[in-house]
């Protein structure tokens, strides 16, 4: 059986995709923002900004990041059961409405639990970029 930050290690870790030079340099700084990110805006307005960027970001390796960090979030949620099953695999665009009318229908103590969920596969993601894409990667 695996311990809980075993499946969140391997989670964020599928979420960093293979990238060398200024598109890995933006993907770490990007992911390093996560959880700050999330902790002075909050869930729902994290979650807006992923998926507003995954259809407007300048490149599209930054694209797809925020694409499955925005799928990563709902496939965890719907797997704690903290919204619809549904909603863990429903495709965007259209889902991202549905996404935000369960998270602003949770009570306090559910949303707290979502966010504190998150929380943790965001600091994943940050030290997986650390280590995958250092400072100095694609320089010498």
């Amino acid at each position: 059986m695996r311990r809980v930050d075993q499946n969140m290690a391997r989670s964020a870790a599928g979420l960093l995709p293979q990238v060398e030079g200024e598109h890995a340099k933006e993907l770490r700084t990007r992911f390093r923002h996560l959880p700050v990110q999330l902790h002075s805006s909050g869930l729902a307005s994290t979650y807006v900004f992923l998926a507003s960027r995954a259809a407007s970001a300048s490149s599209p390796h930054l694209r797809r990041a925020y694409t499955e960090v925005a799928q990563r979030i709902r496939t965890h949620l719907a797997e704690g059961h903290l919204i619809d099953a549904e909603l863990g695999t429903a495709p965007a665009p259209g889902v991202h409405r549905a996404m935000l009318e369960a998270l602003a229908g949770m009570d306090s103590v559910s949303y707290a639990r979502a966010t504190r969920e998150i929380a943790v596969l965001f600091s994943w993601l940050r030290r997986l970029a650390d280590a995958v894409y250092p400072p100095d990667r694609g320089t010498s």
